[in-house]
């Protein structure tokens, strides 16, 4: 057992080392899984618009950020969403741009505000309901697969004032409802679904801006029970869909941060690995084998409450496959408790680290810059395609099940040069095959977000994920394809991911290098410290 840990974490070594090379190693595209399938993504509340009209409700995201309360969160305008790219008249355009650029996957998400306004499935909006069928057909009509998220942080306010949201176990009932009612009016068209975008987001960011408007007292607020009641709330919808015995698959997108420990350590390895299960094994555990992971109880077990009989049985193998958001890396170092506590420079993902971690004060996490090295701030420009191979293969030797990367992409601001996205797209696109080549991780497909530029939170137009430019400036909004997008038909027409490197005038050191002595070593003590504990468990 122990020779077969460590030659796995020498071939895992071996094989991130190779991922990127400089220019004049390996240099040539590479050829893709021949049933990846690649796709982009949207979601309603970043590009519909059209908040109050057409039968819609105030979400719980429209309210808080009209407080106007989120200025020291970063929130410069709060209406930027009001209108955002005006989807919901222009959805054609945006289809035809992912059918011009051959995607096979356009990923969406249904606002729950929109669709049933009151909350109530006894009350649909059936202008809601309608601009959804004409969205699927158009989608189907273009040649694409339709993959559609049933919530992306949007419900109606209306749960709110009436129980305080996932705060409450009401809501686990009401999501049941409405995620039905979506399945038995869509089913016949989307095969592909995805219950809840970013459980722990959700309850770790948006508490923070809900506390921060002034809606909510951080004392009742608690981030684990609400992680608690949208585990149960998947569940609920995914055993819902199979009661009704509909055609397709169902799973849950997850925003994933792989922590790596900062030396070979013992307690270091201890600390990243606990990092981990709390991040995202304290969804992923649950849906897969019925309760939270161990460490978790472990540290945390005092703070969320504890799943019943019943609810183990229900969780356990509720999801089809595992769904990822992947955007960046960690670094983790065991840290004394009689040590001071340490804060990051505030940003949403910085946000949620912090929130999902509380409670154990040994873990000591930064960022991963390019070369996986420490960094405070979250690291926005970089190419740093560990972050990619990293996330699917602790997700791999975790769960065995297919993984969808439903998110990956980065943001450029105005002026920066469109040749570092290219090269972002190359990177994490070789992190994933090799993945899949080197360790067989069944990868279902890839989502870049995003096909459109969108609103970003509190970045609101700043910050640029799109494919395609959506001109927010002038107030047209008319779409246009940025020079970047190119790589994307090489990656449809030839079934390769095209090599692109970083430009040279990026501030940003290049990852396209071997890594040093010091992470392979890491990555083969804290792969073959997990197994061992694992197995041990």
């Amino acid at each position: 057992m122990y020779a077969y840990l460590t030659i796995f974490g020498l071939l895992s070594a071996w094989s991130q080392a190779n991922i990127i090379r400089t220019g004049t190693g390996q240099s040539q595209d590479v050829p893709l899984p021949g049933d990846l399938l690649i796709g982009a993504a949207v979601s309603a509340f970043q590009t519909e618009g059209w908040w109050n009209k057409g039968g819609k409700s105030e979400s719980m995201v429209d309210h808080v950020l009209h407080t106007g309360r989120l200025g020291k969160l970063g929130f410069k305008n709060t209406n930027d969403s009001d209108t955002a790219a005006d989807s919901y008249h222009r959805y054609k355009e945006d289809i035809a741009i992912a059918k011009q650029l051959k995607f096979q996957v356009y990923r969406f998400s249904i606002s729950w505000s929109r669709v049933l306004p009151e909350g109530d499935i006894s009350r649909p909006n059936m202008e809601g309901v309608q601009y959804y069928h004409d969205l699927i057909d158009e989608i189907l009509k273009q040649g694409l697969i339709p993959f559609a998220t049933v919530y992306h942080f949007d419900h109606p306010q209306v749960l709110e004032d009436q129980f305080r949201g996932w705060q409450s176990r009401e809501m686990i009932q009401k999501f049941r409802d409405y995620a039905r009612f979506l399945f038995n009016e869509f089913s016949s068209k989307v095969q592909l679904w995805a219950t809840i975008n970013e459980p722990n987001v959700m309850c770790a960011y948006f508490g923070t801006l809900l506390i921060t408007a002034g809606l909510v007292q951080a004392e009742d607020y608690n981030t684990y029970k609400c992680m608690h009641h949208i585990t149960l709330a998947h569940a609920e919808a995914y055993r819902a869909f199979k009661e009704n015995k509909l055609p397709g698959r169902v799973g849950v997108n997850t925003w994933i941060v792989t922590a790596k420990p900062n030396t070979t350590s013992i307690e270091d390895s201890f600390a990243a690995e606990v990092f981990n299960q709390l991040q995202a094994g304290s969804m992923l555990h649950p849906i897969v084998f019925g309760d939270y992971p161990e460490l978790v109880k472990k540290y945390t077990g005092h703070l969320r409450p504890e799943f019943t009989p019943e609810e183990k049985q229900m969780l356990k193998g509720a999801t089809d496959f595992i769904s990822l958001n992947i955007y960046a890396g960690g670094n983790v170092a065991y840290k004394d408790s009689d040590r001071s506590s340490e804060t990051l420079p505030f940003s949403g993902p910085a946000v949620v680290v912090e929130n999902m971690t509380h409670g154990v004060d040994f873990i000591s996490f930064r960022f991963a810059d390019e070369l996986g090295r420490r960094s405070e701030n979250y690291p926005l420009f970089s190419v740093a395609p560990d972050a990619m191979h990293s996330a699917l293969l602790w997700t791999w030797q975790q769960y065995n099940l297919p993984i969808m990367v439903s998110e990956n992409g980065i943001p450029l601001q105005k002026g920066m040069d469109e040749e570092l996205r290219l090269a972002y797209y190359s990177a994490y696109l070789r992190a994933l095959v090799s993945a899949v080549n080197e360790f067989k991780v069944n990868v279902m497909g890839y989502i870049v977000w995003a096909l459109i530029d969108t609103v970003e939170w509190s970045a609101g137009f700043d910050l640029k994920f799109g494919v395609a430019a959506v001109d927010y400036e002038t107030g047209s909004l008319n779409r246009s394809l940025k020079s970047s997008s190119d790589f994307w038909l090489q990656v449809a027409e030839k079934r390769v991911v095209p090599f692109a490197e970083v430009p040279r005038s990026t501030s940003s050191p290049s990852s396209y290098q071997l890594l040093t002595t010091k992470t392979v070593l890491l990555t083969i003590f804290s792969i073959c410290y997990t197994c061992c504990a694992n197995f041990i468990n």
